[in-house]
């Protein structure tokens, strides 16, 4: 599945694409004409709740990116694959390949390079990531995002696309 993230929502974007998911982030909502009408179309998710006419709209309250996490969760949780995860480029959205130590020497810091043993990088912008200290906080909200979900009725959040004249409310 494939979402797309207005320009108010690219941290979020990011967030989809550590998650595994393919996440375009844009600030040319043109693209959206390409799906109209489409049974794949991606999502569209945005923070402004002027009906935009696109069907697949989902409208983020949040402004905080661990909460628009937990608004779409139950959206986005059914098509996480856990191998992908940790496997997309943050910037460029392009899927990570595996690659050998001796040819990023001279990309990561000296440090890393003598204290991992195991890089992947984005073909596309050159970028060479590695299971540092960072992913400790990732995989904690991984897990966050894929536990169930609370069955306590306050903390129970669904998705609702937006209608045509109505604002996405919770």
């Amino acid at each position: 599945m494939k979402f797309i993230c207005d320009a108010m929502l690219g941290k979020l974007a990011k967030y989809l694409r550590i998650l595994g998911l393919d996440a375009v982030y844009t600030k040319d909502l043109k693209i959206l004409e390409h799906y109209k009408g489409k049974t794949d179309a991606p999502y569209f998710l945005t923070r402004t709740t002027k009906k935009g006419g696109y069907e697949r709209t989902i409208v983020i309250r949040s402004d905080k990116v661990r909460e628009q996490l937990h608004e779409i969760r139950g959206l986005i949780r059914p098509f996480i694959d856990s191998a992908k995860i940790m496997n997309r480029c943050i910037e460029c959205n392009i899927e990570l390949v595996d690659v050998q130590k001796k040819h990023i020497e001279q990309k990561v810091p000296e440090f890393v390079y003598h204290q991992y043993g195991q890089f992947k990088e984005c073909p596309r912008c050159g970028k060479v990531y590695w299971e540092g200290s960072h992913t400790t906080g990732m995989t904690e909200l991984i897990r966050e995002i894929l536990e169930p979900e609370d069955t306590k009725a306050e903390n129970l959040k669904e998705f609702t696309p937006m209608e045509e004249d109505t604002k996405y409310e919770v």
